[in-house]
């Protein structure tokens, strides 16, 4: 002990202190369960073991007073540990396994199968290698063990096998028979909340895992807060805890004396012993990362050999029933909460699931309606083709006829017509300007002779043959003037038909290049058309049909049509009318 006392750290050298002293106060107290008017007097006196023997053999004998009546009593009596040779008769009174019934159903599930054996197999080479019952896979230890596994894994098959049933069942075969050891752990399963903590869903174990974490920051804070800064959660240590009561980080030692205290006081013990660990290693492990505290946390419990110490360290902390109940309702009321949302979610999500499905079916149907609706408006489309085609055909013909009846000149005509045209300009500009001075000269001749028919006018009475003469020959004169204007009036006149003649066959030639044009326009369009008629019959979506436009763009490309035919008709007249002149 002095030893061991020497590697202590100064705060668990001052609990050790607190310790001894409550121990020294408990062994002074005349009330108190060591007294000699109690039970026992201090277990450190050889003289009393005899004493404490006595006592434990009146518990046996009396439980059901003892485990009614005397409770308290108790509970310090187990904490100071179950005699070696009591052990296996105690843990069967305390858990009430003395049922004929479960020793029978236990050889007739004996001999049913499991499908959980192979995985308990398996987990069987981890439970205490240390102990001698344990240390080969064929001894006596490892097959009870596999046999208590695979009859209650065959009797709830719920639950089946838990990895942490190992190490309890282990312990229960250190000390009992394969039938005695099945029925403790069928009543520590259903009385014991082990098997809640063994549910698929976890919930009793994230309940205990949150009690410990409120602990934690109560009693804790300055730990709680550097665990929150490394992201070291709770549950990353403790969910063994619980679900090994401890076993699998205890010594051969202390584990039983735990087993003792859980078994009369139930979980409370994992609380106080992890907490008591987290005490003591507080200064240690504020100091380390997340890999440094899971190695100093599991390292920790083992270094406790003395069972005494470590459970007096334990119930130095302070353990509130009523603040337990209150963190398991708190904890119930967030996992509702979150339940509610999360049949809330599935329900959203089953909405969706059931729209998406819609959303295929109309998409299909859409899909459907839209290849049949591209069937008609692409026939329609091959209809007005067709129709615009025709039409044009006829157009060529009646232009081909056109080109026979008249003949069109070479390009050699055409120099000598454009040069003709500019000659006939510059006459015509000399007759204009002829026919300016000839009207000049008419109207200065009309004067002229409105003037002679005045003078004549006043000299009539006494006029001569001479006058007379004078007045015809004027007259005869502007005759030819005004015959010879009309004549330049009427060549002036032809040169302009000649002219315009010369462009309506210029707008001739144009039309038909824009007819040629658009011939081979319509060959291309016609092209394309054949060209998406053999992808369509290729892709071997639509069988034999083309696009068809809409109604709107239907009447849209025959309105266009009829305007482009009735403008070449009417040119095609005019055109006509031209020559015929």
């Amino acid at each position: 002990m002095n030893s061991m006392a020497s590697q202590l750290s100064p705060d668990e050298m001052t609990l050790l202190a607190k310790l001894e002293e409550q121990n020294r106060l408990l062994e002074k107290d005349s009330k108190s369960l060591y007294s000699v008017n109690g039970v026992l007097q201090s277990p450190s006196s050889p003289k009393n073991l005899s004493f404490e023997e006595d006592t434990w053999d009146q518990v046996v004998k009396e439980w059901e007073d003892w485990s009614k009546n005397k409770v308290g009593q108790l509970k310090e009596l187990i904490r100071r540990g179950i005699p070696a040779h009591l052990r296996a008769q105690l843990w069967q009174l305390l858990c009430d396994a003395q049922n004929v019934a479960d020793r029978q159903r236990y050889s007739q599930l004996l001999k049913t199968s499991s499908p959980s054996e192979t995985l308990i197999r398996r987990d069987m080479t981890r439970i205490l290698p240390q102990h001698q019952l344990f240390q080969s896979l064929d001894s006596t230890g490892q097959e009870a063990l596999f046999n208590v596994l695979k009859a209650y894994s065959a009797l709830d098959r719920e639950i089946g096998h838990c990895q942490g049933s190992v190490f309890i069942v282990g312990v229960l075969i250190t000390q009992l028979s394969e039938e005695e050891a099945f029925c403790v752990f069928v009543r520590l399963m259903k009385d014991f909340q082990m098997r809640e903590l063994y549910r698929s869903t976890m919930a009793e174990l994230g309940c205990c895992i949150y009690q410990l974490d409120s602990m934690i920051q109560e009693q804790l804070p300055e730990l709680h807060s550097h665990f929150q800064t490394q992201g070291f959660h709770t549950s990353m240590f403790s969910s063994t805890w619980f679900l090994h009561i401890l076993l699998s980080s205890l010594s051969v030692a202390a584990a039983p004396r735990i087993f003792d205290i859980f078994m009369c006081e139930g979980l409370e013990i994992v609380f106080r012993v992890g907490l008591a660990m987290l005490y003591l290693k507080q200064a240690e492990l504020i100091k380390f990362d997340v890999e440094g505290m899971m190695q100093c946390l599991q390292n920790s419990i083992q270094q406790y050999l003395d069972p005494d110490s470590l459970i007096k360290a334990a119930y130095q902390i302070k353990y509130n029933p009523r603040r337990m109940k209150e963190l398991r309702k708190y904890y119930a009321s967030i996992k509702a909460k979150e339940l509610e949302e999360q049949e809330e979610l599935n329900g959203l999500y089953s909405e969706n699931k059931l729209l998406k499905q819609r959303l295929d079916i109309l998409e299909k149907r859409c899909s459907k309606k839209l290849v049949s609706q591209l069937k008609r408006e692409l026939e329609t489309t091959r209809l007005n083709a067709t129709k615009s085609y025709n039409t044009l055909e006829e157009m060529q013909a009646k232009i081909l006829q056109m080109e026979e009846n008249s003949t069109w000149p070479d390009e050699d005509s055409v120099e000598y017509l454009q040069t003709e045209l500019i000659s006939c300009r510059l006459r015509e500009a000399e007759a204009l300007t002829g026919l300016k001075e000839l009207k000049l000269h008419v109207k200065h001749m009309d004067e002229k002779w409105q003037n002679q028919q005045v003078h004549c006018g006043g000299q009539q009475k006494g006029g001569s043959v001479q006058n007379i003469l004078q007045v015809e020959l004027l007259s005869a004169q502007l005759k030819k003037t005004l015959s010879k204007a009309a004549l330049i009036e009427s060549r002036h006149r032809l040169l302009q038909l000649q002219t315009e003649n010369e462009l309506h066959s210029n707008q001739l030639k144009r039309i038909e290049a824009h007819v040629n044009s658009q011939r081979e326009h319509l060959q291309e369009l016609t092209s394309q058309n054949q060209h998406l008629h053999n992808q369509l019959q290729q892709s071997g979506q639509f069988s034999a049909a083309e696009y068809k436009p809409t109604p709107e763009e239907k009447q849209t490309e025959d309105a266009a049509d009829v305007a482009v035919i009735a403008d070449l008709q009417k040119q095609i007249t005019k055109l006509k009318t031209l020559t015929n002149v």
